[in-house]
Formats: structure tokens, C-alpha cells, sequence
């Protein structure tokens, strides 16, 4: 019974890091596309000057 227990435990502990993994991944991915487009805009307004 208590290894019952402990493998959903260590199940449900893997499973949130893996969740916070995916949004910090996710999320860092999202900055360097934000990036890309605010150097792509700051070049083009260069350009025009």
C-alpha cells in the first residue's frame, strides 16, 4: 500500500516538473521570437533615418 502511494506521489512530483519545464521552455522561446521582431523593427527604423 505505501508503495501504492509513494509511486503516485513521485508520479504526480515528475509530472508538475515536467509541466514547469514545457512553460519555462515554452516561454523562453516566446522572448526570443519578441526579440528577433523588436531588432528586425529597431534595424528597418535605422534604415529610414
Amino acid at each position: 500500500m505505501t508503495a501504492l502511494i509513494t509511486f503516485i506521489a513521485v508520479f504526480i512530483f515528475l509530472f508538475w516538473i515536467g509541466m514547469k519545464l514545457t512553460r519555462w521552455v515554452n516561454g523562453s522561446s516566446k522572448m526570443i521570437k519578441n526579440q528577433k521582431k523588436i531588432l528586425e523593427e529597431m534595424k528597418k527604423q535605422n534604415q529610414k533615418d
